[in-house]
This record gives C-alpha cells, structure tokens and sequence, in this order.
C-alpha cells in the first residue's frame, strides 16, 4: 500500500536548510584566515553555533554526492573570528544515517505485512545487477521557498525502495502578515524488473496489491555518476544498503 504522511521531522530540516546539489563544493572556496563574515557569504547561514574554551564552531548541512547531507563544522578563533579549520562531523553523520532507516525503515518494509509483490515483465539480470544502488534527487525553488527530495534504492535482490519528501512556506496574504508551512513525506516499497541496455531502457515496478508502474531510465553524466529516472535526475549515492 503507498501512503502519504504529513511529518515535519528533523531530516527535512535539515535538508531544507541546506544548499543545493553538491553544496559541499562550497567548501573549496574557503582558506584558513578567512573572516567570518566572508565564511558566511560563501556558505551562507549556520544552522548553529557553538563557543568553546578556544574556538567558535559554526554548524553546517552540506549535501555531497554519493553520500547526502552532511554536517560540518567549521571552525574560528574565538577571538580574531579567523578561520582555522573545517571538517565532516562524522559522528553526526552515523546519527543521521541511523535516525533515517528507523524513520523510513518502518514506512518502507512495513507495507509489505499485506503481502508479497510478484515481479511484472520482462527482466535483464545482468542489468539489474549493473544498476543496483543508491539514487538520490534533491530540487529547490527560492521563489516560494520549496524543495523536494527523492530516493530510489534498487537491491540486486530485486526489491526496491523510494521515499519522498515536500516542504514549502510563505505567506498567505500580499502584506506577509501571516505566514504559513506546508510538509509530507511519501514512502512505498515492492518488486522490479528491467529491460534495456546501459544506456537507457524501462524500469516495472510491482506493488503488494497488484498494482504496477513503469519508470523510464537513462544514462546522464557517466562522470558525474547521474541518472534519469522519469527525465529527472539522480545522483548515484553509494552501494544499495538492503538489510
């Protein structure tokens, strides 16, 4: 069964305050003695702050390909507010990961408790096999402050995953008195098939109820690792974590 749940939670936060596709790129355009307000003006607003005994930490979450979003720290001299450093907090990023499979885990695997999806059509096991993984989409509008996020994960087992979230805001009237907020998050899980080549072809997904779709795929940056599903692009996020 594929539902739609009206959530506000931590991770759309914190993807709605990121950056972009690949913000993480960003981060080369910094060097050590930089000011703060020069660090800010290239990345923007910190999601937080932090003074410590020696330092001011600000909090970022940048999105890198193959991975997602991101925290960083980014480091000054509590004094001059030079910068010093900046690196991945890689203890957040595990919290990150974990809180995801046990928001998303039950959403996904749960509506598979009605019953077991058939696989439909015509299949390529090599190529299934060449596609597996991770995808990842993320799109933005600063018009009326919106941004979706995608994911696909395509297991060599021939299960799939995908999940979705939406969130926007502005105001009601042309004064701006009244400000408003809108969120969901989507999930859905089954079986796949696929025909084709390397280079483009037809993905069949199949539900537990019976209920099949068809996805149309193609090769888009064999560099950059993208993919088009439906004519909007993925980014190759890393090997398909199915557990």
């Amino acid at each position: 069964m594929r539902t739609t749940i009206l959530v506000l939670c931590s991770f759309l936060i914190a993807a709605c305050a990121s950056l972009g596709m690949n913000s993480v790129q960003r981060l080369n355009q910094l060097s050590p003695g930089m000011t703060s307000d020069q660090v800010i003006e290239v990345l923007g607003e910190p999601q937080s702050s932090e003074m410590t005994e020696k330092n001011w930490v600000l909090k970022y979450t940048l999105h890198e390909n193959w991975k997602g979003h991101v925290p960083y720290f980014v480091v000054f001299d509590k004094d001059t507010r030079r910068l010093l450093s900046w690196h991945e907090d890689e203890e957040g990023y595990r919290r990150n990961q974990e809180q995801l499979g046990e928001t998303f885990g039950p959403l996904l695997e749960g509506q598979n408790q009605s019953g077991t999806a058939t696989p439909v059509g015509p299949n390529d096991p090599e190529l299934q096999r060449w596609i597996t993984g991770n995808y990842y989409s993320f799109s933005s509008s600063a018009v009326v402050s919106a941004s979706s996020e995608r994911s696909l994960t395509l297991c060599v087992s021939g299960r799939f995953r995908a999940a979705g979230e939406f969130s926007a805001s502005g105001t009601r009237d042309s004064g701006g008195n009244t400000d408003w907020g809108a969120a969901s998050q989507s999930g859905e899980s089954g079986a796949w098939t696929i025909s084709g080549n390397r280079q483009a072809g037809t993905i069949t997904l199949s539900y537990p109820d019976g209920s099949t779709r068809t996805i149309q795929y193609r090769i888009g940056s064999q560099e950059e690792q993208t993919m088009y599903f439906d004519d909007r692009q993925y980014a190759y996020a890393g090997e398909a974590n199915c557990q």
